[in-house]
């Protein structure tokens, strides 16, 4: 099984993945987490990375399926769920190339909606360092404008759970498991 779970920042993506990686065994491929490594790193992308994330930007696609497509080649024989990545219509339809060349699908896409003034609450008591206002706001207009459409495309493609972000962890846990398993 492949899911994609998508969301604003702060949406709670990152926490939902890690009790769906425990229950149905899936390998976590986390976006944000991979990607704030290699800023950290002395990687050859390191500073490209760094400038994107710090700026509020995405990181370019090439990037970002080199590095889904290294992630998927290692864990072709299992399951994936794939945290905050794709980002745009374009990378979704190159997670699909790239799933269909070992036989798998996305099977299922989850939107955690949350409202506009949740995520700045949350993400501003979150702290990290890529956290400030300017950057919060670019993200979101960027998710809004860029993720939306994927998030349209998974609906018409029968795909899209759409799941209300703004509860108690364990009740979106359980929402989320009931939908995938209808």
């Amino acid at each position: 099984m492949n899911i994609i779970i998508l969301g604003p920042q702060g949406s709670g993506k990152g926490t939902q993945a890690a009790l769906l990686v425990e229950k149905f065994g899936l390998q976590h491929f986390e976006a944000g987490k991979i990607l704030r490594s290699i800023a950290d790193s002395d990687n050859k992308y390191a500073a490209a990375v760094k400038t994107a994330i710090n700026s509020g930007n995405l990181v370019p696609d090439e990037l970002v399926r080199l590095i889904a497509w290294d992630f998927i080649t290692k864990h072709k024989n299992g399951g994936v769920i794939f945290d905050g990545y794709p980002r745009s219509v374009a990378q979704y339809e190159h997670l699909q190339d790239m799933l269909m060349k070992f036989g798998q699908r996305i099977d299922r896409v989850i939107d955690l909606e949350i409202s506009k003034e949740e995520t700045i609450k949350r993400l501003t008591k979150r702290g990290r360092e890529d956290d400030t206002p300017e950057a919060i706001k670019k993200r979101l207009e960027l998710f809004w404008q860029q993720t939306n459409p994927v998030i349209e495309r998974a609906k018409q493609e029968g795909v899209l759970l759409e799941i209300d972000g703004e509860r108690p962890i364990e009740v979106i846990h359980q929402d989320i498991n009931d939908q995938i398993n209808t």
